[in-house]
């Protein structure tokens, strides 16, 4: 009995000097919680499996192919009539650039992280065999806008935007440089010395901050609800995509097409454009200025019509030209509804009817065609500039 208390002893007096030299230990690093939701979930996102949908296999563009023309549009709803696929191809487009809410995603979404309504809506796209034929015949390029980003006017405090940018690249296949890094912004240069083509596709949503809204009142507006974001902090960009782009800008092109999702130079209306940030706007008049860009035209969506602009931007040799195609199959009108928005810096009519945008390039004449033509391929407008 002795020898078993002396046991019990000693194990007591082991166990008590354990617990004293554990007290002794330094306390464990505190794990900083999460700051925002898109934070707290990328554990989540690292541990998923999941079978992303993907675009039908494509057609390439040679690096060294001359460019003579190209079409552009937005606003594909994957439920609606796909025949103007078939009708773009027949204009023999050497490459189509198809420049936000390339689905409808957001329209049924159960807000899930997943984005599981997202999803099949590109899975439905997919399935459409107009797309798949024209997949097959053309080379496209493509960036995004809010309804294939994932959630209606989203931008950069949109909690699932990691996943949805996981699901865009995976569906169209993005490359090595767009999977990198934050964002799905890319650029292109297309053809040889003298006849080069830069294609810059930004992303307007990733990095953009809030929109400011009007505050409520009983009488608005009839186009539109926002308002000049002021903030000297407000972006639409983000700091990294700012840099990369002053670094395209430097390469040599005889060529350049700007693509943003959203309108750059009208200031006509209250819904998204660069005009909800006005100090961003500036910024891409000035850093086109300061890089001597006088070969660029600006290629934007979002407004479900079709349209063009001309923008005097000082310190620059030529007139800044904007072209607005949109939608391809998803119109709220069904004709020139531009005395509802009157602009000075509008060229012609204001189409709210289904459209695609064509660009002709002469090098010869150093001239650029730019048409608005129905899905149908009828002409709606023409304008030809001097754009190199």
């Amino acid at each position: 009995m002795m020898v078993k208390l002396g046991v019990a002893a000693a194990l007591i007096s082991f166990l008590s000097g354990c617990a004293a030299y554990s007290d002794q230990k330094p306390a464990p690093a505190t794990i900083a919680p999460p700051t925002t939701a898109v934070e707290a979930l990328r554990p989540y996102y690292g541990r998923l499996n999941e079978k992303l949908p993907v675009a039908p296999s494509g057609a390439t563009l040679a690096g060294d192919s001359v460019i003579t023309r190209f079409a552009f549009g937005s606003c594909v709803n994957e439920n609606r009539a796909m025949d103007f696929w078939n009708v773009i191809a027949g204009e023999k487009p050497q490459a189509f650039l198809l420049i936000g809410d390339n689905v409808y995603g957001d329209v049924e979404t159960n807000h899930a992280a997943t984005i599981p309504s997202l999803q099949a809506s590109y899975r439905k796209l997919s399935s459409r065999q107009q797309f798949a034929d024209f997949r097959k015949q053309i080379p496209m390029m493509t960036t995004w806008d809010d309804h294939d980003y994932g959630a209606n006017d989203a931008g950069g405090s949109f909690d699932y935007k990691e996943y949805a940018e996981r699901i865009y690249e995976q569906y169209w296949g993005s490359d090595a440089d767009v999977r990198s890094r934050p964002g799905v912004y890319e650029s292109r240069i297309v053809g040889p010395q003298g006849k080069r083509v830069q294609f810059i596709l930004l992303d307007t949503r990733f990095f953009r901050s809030d929109l400011a809204r009007l505050r409520y009142q009983a009488e608005r507006p009839p186009l539109g609800w926002y308002i000049p974001n002021e903030d000297p902090a407000a972006t639409i960009l983000g700091d990294a995509q700012w840099k990369w782009l002053a670094a395209e800008l430097e390469k040599p092109a005889d060529l350049r097409f700007i693509v943003s999702s959203i309108q750059v130079i009208t200031s006509a209306h209250g819904y998204e454009s660069w005009y909800n940030f006005p100090k961003e706007r500036e910024r891409l008049y000035a850093l086109l200025a300061e890089k001597k860009i006088g070969n660029a035209v600006l290629l934007t969506g979002d407004r479900h019509s079709g349209a063009m602009y001309k923008e005097n931007v000082p310190g620059l040799s030529r007139p800044l030209y904007e072209f607005t195609s949109t939608s391809l199959n998803f119109a709220f009108g069904d004709g020139d509804s531009g005395n509802r928005e009157p602009d000075p810096k509008r060229l012609g009519g204001f189409w709210s009817v289904e459209n695609f945008g064509q660009v002709d390039i002469d090098w010869a004449g150093r001239t650029v065609t730019m048409s608005l033509k129905k899905s149908d391929g009828a002409m709606i407008e023409q304008k030809k500039i001097q754009a190199f």
